[in-house]
């Protein structure tokens, strides 16, 4: 698993190799934000182009974007 937050709003990716050798890429957040390639780096880099694009149809249908909420660490 994989962890990249810069190019994902905070998200969290995971990524990991299938059964099939093809490398695949979600955030955890929105599992149904995804996509998949021959390598690790080409998985990631579709899914950064998935991003834009749910982003971008966010903001033609002017709806909110999806943010990560931030997580409290306090401990008790």
């Amino acid at each position: 698993m994989m962890t990249q937050t810069n190019t994902f709003d905070g998200f969290t990716i995971n990524l990991f190799q299938d059964e099939d050798g093809d490398w695949l890429a979600h955030l955890v957040e929105m599992p149904n934000v995804s996509a998949f390639a021959d390598t690790p780096q080409a998985a990631i880099d579709e899914l950064e182009i998935a991003w834009k694009g749910i982003k971008e149809s966010y903001r033609k249908h002017g709806e909110e974007i999806p943010v990560l909420k931030m997580r409290s660490l306090s401990a008790n």
